[in-house]
């Protein structure tokens, strides 16, 4: 398995069709993650190959070999759930496990969030919602609005879980 860089090197991907929620998971965590949706195999190496410094994320093991023969980074990802994604992708590239919504990326769009007001955002929430949570992010393109939510709980329990898998493979 690749070992992470050392240093500032934060890894940017690129995913196929079957890779949506390791690429939102990615997101979330603050890494760029492109996902161009249904393109065939030699359109997303194209787009790999364009966007040299990215790793392509695949669950078809022919797209990985042939990525790997035209001198591209990637990553063999399993239909196995999420966390075990995360915690290789942690293992080989150095993700971080870890949410910090100042440095989180949208899911949807892969554009930056950006903190917000409770005013700001006050008529894009469900009412409830401005009465149980005080911090907020919008995003940058988009304009979706982030808090943290009762699925925020699950998240950070589907991050433990990876950092658990995560050690076992150290």
């Amino acid at each position: 398995m690749v070992r992470p860089r050392q240093g500032s090197f934060k890894p940017k991907f690129i995913a196929d069709a079957m890779c949506g929620r390791v690429c939102r998971w990615l997101r979330m965590l603050g890494y760029d993650c492109i996902y161009p949706g249904d393109l065939s195999d030699e359109k997303l190496l194209e787009v790999a190959v364009k966007e040299g410094d990215r790793i392509l994320i695949t669950c078809d093991k022919e797209l990985y070999r042939k990525a790997l023969s035209r001198g591209l980074k990637a990553f063999l990802a399993s239909h196995s759930p999420v966390e075990e994604n995360l915690a290789k992708l942690s293992v080989a590239y150095g993700v971080k496990l870890e949410i910090n919504p100042d440095d989180s990326r949208c899911p949807i769009c892969n554009s930056k969030l950006r903190k917000a007001e409770k005013e700001e955002v006050k008529n894009l929430v469900p009412h409830g919602v401005l009465d149980r949570y005080s911090e907020f992010w919008v995003c940058v393109n988009c304009g979706n609005v982030y808090w943290k939510g009762s699925h925020y709980e699950t998240m950070e329990r589907i991050l433990e879980n990876a950092k658990r898998i995560r050690n076992s493979l150290l």
